[in-house]
């Protein structure tokens, strides 16, 4: 199979995409012994509609409950038994998923991260378990002012519009959103040219790449959905 092409390389760093979109990102550092790993998808609260309010949250939430191969248990288990760490967040803009682990373990963290994201289980049960921790976060959030304030800010400066609504949704979005919601989702904005895996630590760029084409492969080519623009107002 031929090789696909770096995009480009400078003082360490080098960037590949694959033929779905996928782009592969290092930067090696020989002299450590551990490495950082992470996925990013192009998609946050501003890849919303109205009715979607809080999904992207809340889908970040259960990629970690389970998936086909996986339990919500053993996924946690497999990283931690090689003394790794594993979390992940959202943003107005991006949903990262994202773990440390040492140099001799990136490809059982490059199949973690592409278990997550390609292949979760979103089961109506770990749903509703999970929507009350989210309600929960909506609470303590707004029981903290010197957190609450910038959601303010964000939705008096872009109201009426998805980047100006609150990352982690409301009560009612929250409990609105259906497993076949969140499957909906993911498969329009879970798609390859969305997706970034980066790397940085003891790791060689052509590993990288040759993981990221046996597990991610599977991710869809199809150009995501466009988010509307954000006027500030």
């Amino acid at each position: 199979m031929r090789a696909p092409p770096r995009l480009w390389a400078d003082m360490g760093v080098e960037v590949t995409r694959l033929a779905n979109g996928v782009t592969v990102a290092t930067h090696e550092m020989p002299h450590l012994e551990s490495v950082a790993l992470g996925l990013w998808v192009g998609a946050g609260a501003r890849s919303e509609a109205q009715s979607e309010h809080g999904i992207s949250h809340l889908l970040e939430h259960m990629a970690f409950k389970g998936t086909r191969r996986r339990s919500a248990r053993a996924l946690a288990e497999e990283i931690e038994a090689v003394g790794g760490e594993m979390n992940a967040e959202t943003s107005v803009d991006h949903t990262t998923y994202y773990l440390r682990l040492l140099k001799s373990d990136i490809e059982l963290g490059v199949d973690v991260l592409a278990d997550i994201v390609t292949d979760p289980l979103l089961e109506e049960e770990e749903l509703e378990r999970e929507q009350h921790v989210i309600i929960q976060e909506i609470g303590a959030a707004q029981d903290t002012p010197d957190d609450w304030v910038f959601e303010m800010f964000q939705e008096s400066a872009f109201p009426g519009q998805a980047i100006g609504r609150s990352i982690l949704g409301t009560p009612d979005s929250i409990r609105a959103h259906t497993a076949g919601d969140l499957r909906g989702f993911l498969n329009a904005h879970y798609c390859g040219p969305q997706t970034v895996l980066a790397a940085a630590g003891h790791v060689a760029h052509a590993d990288l790449v040759r993981l990221a084409e046996t597990h991610f492969a599977g991710l869809p080519g199809h150009a995501p959905p466009v988010s509307e623009p954000g006027a500030y107002k």
